[in-house]
C-alpha cells in the first residue's frame, strides 16, 4: 500500500504570550487567531488533547479476518487494532516491548502471530508473548509483563474507536447524545466505497472548523443555492460534539430572492440530483445515484413537487435494494444530519450513506493536516462488499475530489496564511451559524486548559 509522507515542513517556535492561557477561547468574543499556528499550542493537544480522547481508528469491515491489522498514528503515538483468532477487535501500542521496534505499518495481515522484525519475538494476536530469542539470557519476568500494552478499543456503528487513556470513560458514555442522531441511519450496516487521503496546507482545526457550519455556503458553494436554503439550517451544540441539519426539502435559497410562484421545480430536481451525484461523489451511493440521475430530469406529474418526487424515489429505491427506511422521517431521507464527532470525525449522514472526514494533526507543522475522506453506503442484510482501495494523494491537487470538496480545499491555504498574519487581531463567530464552532473550541479548551464547559 502507498503511505503518505508527513512533512514537518519548516515551523518554527514563534513569539507567543508567555501563558498559554491568553490562548484560551471560552468566555470570550474573539478567538485567538495563534491557536491555528502556534508550535506551543500544538504541543499542548499532543500532551492533553489526544492521549484523552476516544479516536476513530478504522472500520470493523477492514479487518473481517483473524490477524487483519490498521495502524492508526496521532502524532508520535501509534497503535495497531487487530481481528483475533476468536474474532474480537483488540488494539496494541505499536511497540515492541524488547527495543522498541513499531511492529505494524499501515494495513496488512499478522500470519497467526504478531513478530517483531527487529530480532524475532512474537505474540500471539491476544497480545501474549510466545516466544523470545534466547529467553535463558534474560531476567525471568512474569508472563503479563512480556504482553504487547494494551490501548482501550471499542466499537460503536462499525466504527472502531481507540483511546490512549486506560482510565478514559466508557465509548458510549463519551458518545453522549450522538447514538440518538446516527443510530437511525444504521452505521453498522454501511460499508465503503471509497477510502482516500491527503494532506492539506491548514491547521486541523481550520478544517474542522470549516465543516462544522454551513455558514460559508453562499459564497464558496453558490452553486449550492439553486436547490439548498441553506439559511434554514439548524445548529445544535452539544455537551461534547455538535450537530446540525435540517433544510433538506429542496427549494432555492431565499438569498435569491426567487417568488415561490416563480419556481421552476423541473429545474429544481434536476439541480439537487446533478449536485449530490456530480459535485459530491459518494455523498450519495453508488447502488442509488445512477438510478436517481436517470430521473433527473423524468417529466413532473401534475401537482407534484421536487420534493414530493425525490422523497418518494429514495423511498422505492431503497426497498428495490432491500433496505428498511420505514423506521427515518422525511427529512432523514431529504437532508439528514452533519454531526461532529469531537474532536476530528466530522460529515453528513442521509438515508443509506455517509460522507465522513477524518482530520488529523500533521506531526509537529501546525500549517498542515491529514485529510481523510471516507464514503460509505448502506447494504442490505448479509450482502456481500469487498474493501475498496485505499487511495493516497500526497498533493491534493492531483486528483478530482468532485466541485464542492474542491472549492472547500482552495479556501484553506489562503485562510492559514491569513491566520499567519497577527494585525488581523482575534477571530469572530456568528453566533447561530457559526455555533458550533464556537462549541467545538469550548470543549477543546475543557481539555486544555480545564475550561467548565
Amino acid at each position: 500500500m502507498a503511505t503518505v509522507e508527513h512533512p514537518v515542513g519548516s515551523a518554527t517556535r514563534t513569539s507567543l504570550p508567555t501563558d498559554l492561557a491568553a490562548l484560551v477561547a471560552f468566555g470570550r468574543d474573539l478567538i485567538p487567531r495563534e491557536r491555528f499556528t502556534s508550535v506551543d499550542f500544538l504541543a499542548l493537544e499532543y500532551e492533553r488533547l489526544w492521549p484523552r480522547v476516544w479516536q476513530v481508528a478504522c472500520r470493523v469491515e477492514e479487518i473481517p479476518e483473524p490477524g487483519d491489522f490498521v495502524e492508526y498514528v496521532i502524532g508520535d503515538r501509534s497503535a495497531f487494532v487487530v481481528r483475533t483468532g476468536a474474532g474480537e477487535v483488540r488494539a496494541f501500542h505499536n511497540t515492541c516491548i524488547h527495543r522498541g521496534t513499531a511492529l505494524a505499518s499501515g494495513c496488512g495481515r499478522f500470519r497467526g502471530e504478531i513478530r517483531c522484525p527487529f530480532h524475532g519475538w512474537r505474540w500471539d494476536l491476544d497480545g501474549n508473548s510466545t516466544f523470545v530469542l534466547d529467553a535463558h539470557e534474560f531476567p525471568a519476568e512474569p508472563a503479563a509483563d512480556l504482553r504487547l500494552r494494551d490501548v482501550r478499543c471499542e466499537t460503536y456503528g462499525g466504527f472502531v474507536f481507540v483511546n490512549f487513556d486506560p482510565d478514559a470513560p466508557s465509548l458510549v458514555g463519551w458518545l453522549e447524545e450522538i447514538p440518538g442522531y446516527f443510530d437511525p441511519y444504521r452505521p453498522e450496516r454501511m460499508c465503503f466505497t471509497s477510502h482516500k487521503t491527503t494532506v492539506l496546507p491548514a491547521n486541523w482545526k481550520v478544517v474542522v472548523d470549516a465543516f462544522n457550519e454551513g455558514y460559508h455556503i453562499a459564497t464558496t458553494h453558490p452553486e449550492i443555492l439553486r436547490w439548498k436554503d441553506e439559511a434554514a439550517l439548524e445548529y445544535t451544540p452539544l455537551r461534547t460534539h455538535t450537530r446540525y441539519g435540517g433544510a433538506g426539502w429542496p427549494m432555492p435559497s431565499r438569498r435569491l430572492g426567487i417568488p415561490t410562484d416563480e419556481v421552476d421545480e423541473q429545474e429544481l430536481l434536476a439541480f439537487k440530483i446533478d449536485d449530490l451525484i456530480d459535485n459530491l461523489p459518494g455523498y450519495i451511493g453508488p447502488a442509488e445515484a445512477e438510478a436517481l440521475r436517470a430521473v433527473a430530469r423524468t417529466p413532473l406529474p401534475d401537482g407534484t413537487t421536487a420534493g414530493d418526487f425525490y422523497l418518494k424515489r429514495r423511498r422505492d429505491g431503497a426497498v428495490a435494494r432491500g433496505l428498511d427506511w420505514s423506521h427515518l422521517d422525511d427529512d432523514q431521507v431529504l437532508g439528514g444530519d452533519d454531526l461532529l464527532l469531537f474532536p476530528n470525525f466530522i460529515g453528513p449522514v442521509i438515508a443509506g450513506a455517509f460522507f465522513g472526514y477524518r482530520v488529523r494533526p500533521n506531526g509537529m507543522d501546525p500549517h498542515s493536516c491529514i485529510f481523510e475522506l471516507w464514503t460509505l453506503e448502506e447494504r442490505a442484510e448479509g450482502q456481500p462488499h469487498t474493501m475498496c482501495e485505499r487511495e493516497v494523494y500526497p498533493d491534493w491537487r492531483t486528483h478530482d475530489w468532485g466541485l464542492v470538496v474542491q472549492q472547500d480545499f482552495e479556501n484553506f491555504e489562503g485562510i492559514q496564511r491569513g491566520l499567519r498574519n497577527a494585525a488581523g487581531g482575534g477571530l469572530r463567530w456568528n453566533r447561530r451559524q457559526e455555533s458550533c464552532v464556537r462549541r467545538f473550541h469550548e470543549v477543546l479548551d475543557r481539555y486544555l486548559f480545564d475550561a467548565p464547559t
